[in-house]
């Protein structure tokens, strides 16, 4: 008797494989073919719908790209494991960081990943250059090959991991659900710093991706294409009614949509996010349109990461995803640059409470 040789397809033949064995099958039936031959092809014909539904729910979360999120409990198992390539950075500010971290790992404020205002035309918040960067990490011991998981409390992590991305750093991976989740597994938290590794890393930061950052030439020309420009701060900033510490004027940049950054994350939970259709829902909602160019900013680019990550858990293509580094700060504090306020007469305003 001859040996059936299984099925090898890509994903988005699933179905089609499906299909054409499900026809074979009956075709053997209707030809008695041998019972044991039968058996092997129906085993055939429920792995390819196995695969097939697995591939249509994607990964983590229902998420095409939720490998870019990891669990406590994969966290856990990873430590336990002792994984010589795992190195945990929490993106928390001290007080946060004093309250209990995840043990082994290390803190990296805001300000750490910072460039100094003078390097920036007077602007505050935007991202360290390549060489600082690299020294940052190879600090914590970082190496080309490391596994980098980043945890916080509210929006930090993903600012971090856009950095890491621009940079060129592969296998990174933000905690759903921050220290938060962590605790509530059941996992203890440490209150003394660990010492820093005794061998530097070896990652060398190095811009791969130049359109993931951009700054204010890159929106000035959003606005004369198809670009949607969107605002991730609270409706209060974009409505102009409060200015935060830093910004120079009120408002909003012209031409930008409200989808404050809360709305892709849990109500009960800041740092995690939600599933894949809920979140699929939200942007049809807000008016995303996966066709075009997407520019994110908020007041320094940080909270403006949670919504360019989203999209890119949801599989939007990576060249499409720009971080306005610079922001409200940068945009504001430029007289001569337009701004607006009040509430938008036809877009739709997504406010916090959803």
């Amino acid at each position: 008797m001859g040996v059936i040789a299984p099925v090898h397809v890509w994903p988005f033949f699933y179905s089609d494989a499906a299909s054409r064995i499900s026809f074979n099958l009956l075709k053997e039936l209707t030809m008695n073919t041998k019972p044991i031959r039968i058996l092997l092809m129906l085993l055939t014909l429920l792995t390819a719908l196995a695969v097939n539904s697995h591939a249509e729910q994607g990964g983590y979360k229902g998420y095409p790209r939720g490998h870019a999120l990891i669990t406590a409990q994969e966290l856990k198992q990873l430590m336990d494991r002792r994984d010589p390539k795992l190195v945990v950075l929490a993106a928390e500010n001290s007080i946060e960081y004093r309250l209990g971290h995840i043990p082994g790992s290390y803190q990296v404020d805001r300000p750490d990943i910072e460039a100094p205002p003078e390097t920036q035309s007077g602007v505050t918040g935007n991202l360290i250059n390549s060489d600082g960067f690299t020294k940052l990490v190879q600090r914590f011991g970082i190496n080309r090959d490391s596994i980098v998981v980043l945890y916080d409390t509210k929006y930090d992590a993903t600012r971090l991991w856009w950095a890491f991305t621009y940079y060129g750093k592969g296998e990174v991976r933000v905690l759903d659900g921050g220290v938060k989740a962590w605790r509530i597994a059941g996992y203890p938290v440490d209150l003394l710093a660990p010492s820093v590794p005794a061998r530097s890393g070896n990652f060398v930061a190095k811009v791969s991706l130049p359109s993931f950052r951009v700054d204010t030439p890159e929106i000035i020309t959003a606005h004369s294409s198809k670009a949607q420009i969107w605002d991730n701060r609270d409706i209060k900033e974009f409505t102009g009614e409060e200015l935060k510490k830093g910004a120079y004027r009120t408002g909003r940049i012209p031409g930008s949509s409200h989808s404050d950054w809360v709305l892709f994350k849990k109500k009960d939970n800041q740092a995690e996010w939600l599933g894949a259709a809920d979140l699929q829902t939200l942007l049809n909602r807000l008016g995303y349109d996966r066709s075009r160019e997407q520019y994110f900013y908020c007041q320094s680019g940080v909270r403006s990461t949670q919504a360019l990550f989203a999209l890119y858990l949801a599989g939007w293509p990576l060249e499409k995803l720009h971080n306005y580094d610079s922001s409200w700060i940068g945009w504001s504090k430029d007289s001569s640059l337009p701004i607006v306020a009040g509430l938008p007469t036809s877009p739709v305003v997504a406010q916090a409470g959803r």
